[in-house]
């Protein structure tokens, strides 16, 4: 019976000091909370601030709680992560089906090297990149920087493409032009240092800054083709080198890739000779996919393209780096022959 009243005398006490808790905290000043919700969401300030602002060992108050304007950095990321999972739920209807069929293997046809730039993406250059495009981003678009995922995408995953592609107006570009690095941190330092330019013939400084694009992919393309040259020899490889122009900084027209360089070579008729043959359409197994997501009718394989025939027909197996190299040695000896004089 003891043992009772003193478990019961216990509860009442916990009761109490819990009913006093709720007491002490609901009679907190209003003023005091009023100034509290005035100000954005506070981190808890850490004893020693390092180079970045932080010890590494603070810990810091869940954001969003208040932002001060839609310019503050709260307000910004709260905006972000916002569209972040509307475009999600967006993404997520497309449904199971479109899910399965890369849900437990990929099969990229291209590797590709970009800048991080945030106005270079795959919309750029593919409407439809999942498991088409194994992408890697860094400054620069450097192969150095990255050649651990490079080598991943082009000899575990095979790959047959290799695409590099610089932007116009490029800031680690520009950063390397200018030579000053001495202000910027040691690891963004140590990712322009593989960065090097040949001595550049423009004079204007937007020409100059185009060249130098042209010219670092270039020196990427070349780095491929030495460390992959096996592969390029024996046709299983094609390293392409491109710009990707939203400045019309080349004048062909702002938003246009142009490609610059093809497993080493980079002379202008032979580039344009490469775009034609590339130009005509052959079978495309991801192109009843691309379709459907687009809600467009499908090209059937060896059909017609708009700038003449396909290449292999329906039921042919589709270009290989080698068909591709032929039919460019065949269009450029095509452009090359002379034409007949014309009888008088």
């Amino acid at each position: 019976m003891a043992s009772s009243l003193g478990r019961l005398g216990f509860s009442a006490l916990l009761l109490a000091l819990a009913a006093g808790c709720n007491q002490a905290i609901a009679s907190e000043p209003a003023a005091k909370a009023k100034e509290q919700a005035d100000k954005p969401a506070a981190s808890v300030a850490p004893q020693d601030s390092g180079a970045h602002g932080g010890t590494g060992e603070a810990k810091y108050a869940v954001p969003f709680a208040w932002e001060s304007s839609p310019d503050d950095p709260l307000a910004v990321a709260r905006s972000f992560m916002g569209e972040v999972l509307r475009d999600n739920k967006s993404h997520a209807a497309l449904g199971v089906k479109v899910f399965a069929e890369y849900r437990d293997v990929q099969k990229p046809r291209a590797t590709v090297v970009t800048c991080s730039d945030s106005r270079v993406h795959t919309s750029a250059i593919d409407e439809t990149p999942e498991n088409d495009v194994f992408m890697i981003k860094n400054i620069g678009n450097q192969l150095e920087n990255a050649q651990g995922s490079v080598e991943y995408g082009v000899e575990h995953l095979n790959t047959p493409v290799l695409f590099v592609i610089g932007h116009t107006g490029c800031g680690a570009v520009k950063a390397a032009m200018e030579g000053e690095l001495s202000k910027l941190s040691k690891p963004v330092r140590s990712e322009l240092e593989h960065l090097k330019l040949p001595e550049l013939t423009e004079k204007d400084e937007n020409a100059a800054w185009a060249e130098a694009v042209v010219a670092n992919v270039r020196n990427q393309v070349a780095h491929a083709v030495e460390h992959f040259g096996g592969r390029v020899q024996q046709g299983k490889l094609t390293v392409v080198g491109a710009v990707y122009d939203f400045r019309n900084d080349l004048g062909q027209g702002a938003g246009k890739i142009t490609i610059v360089d093809v497993n080493g070579n980079d002379e202008p008729e032979r580039m344009k000779a490469f775009v034609t043959a590339i130009s005509s359409p052959g079978p495309n197994q991801r192109s009843a996919t691309r379709a459907k997501r687009r809600g467009e009718p499908s090209m059937e394989a060896g059909a017609a393209g708009p700038s003449g025939p396909s290449g292999p027909s329906a039921g042919e197996k589709a270009w290989s780096p080698n068909d591709l190299a032929k039919a460019l040695a065949d269009l450029e000896a095509r452009q090359t022959k002379p034409k007949p004089k014309p009888k008088h």
